[in-house]
């Protein structure tokens, strides 16, 4: 993006079923420098998550099985649970009516992004994201 690694040292799952799209978004985030697992559904990022305590995940809602809010409420509980810092949470979805948005926002995403994602606004919005958590 802008020569400077931004998201380095960050460790993102990233949970996406379409393909194309996960193996873009992956790109697009070790590109900046990021250490990203990236999965097809919510069991596996799920798995991920618990195992790896990320800085951050961005997950796609409308997953095959269980959805994106399924993999929130586990991550959020297990973070509770032990006492881990919370990981950045973006949610990614198609829907763009508030109902998703405030959803989301309340069953513990931090951010909500509309695809396609933008790659410059969730670059910078997980840098800024990760950088505060980090600074306390």
């Amino acid at each position: 993006m802008n020569g400077v690694l931004r998201l380095d040292q960050a460790t993102i799952v990233l949970v996406e079923d379409d393909l194309q799209s996960r193996e873009s978004l992956t790109l697009l985030l070790e590109s900046e420098g990021a250490h990203v697992v990236a999965v097809a559904d919510a069991e596996e990022g799920v798995e991920a998550a618990l195992r790896l305590l990320p800085d951050a995940v961005v997950c796609d809602l409308e997953l095959p099985c269980m959805d994106g809010f399924y993999l929130i409420q586990r991550l959020r509980d297990h973070e509770i649970r032990g006492d881990h810092a919370p990981a950045i949470a973006v949610a990614l979805t198609g829907h763009t009516d508030d109902a998703y948005r405030l959803r989301s926002i309340g069953e513990g995403f931090q951010h909500f992004m509309t695809k396609p994602a933008r790659p410059d606004e969730l670059v910078a919005l997980l840098h800024d994201a990760i950088d505060a958590r980090a600074a306390g």
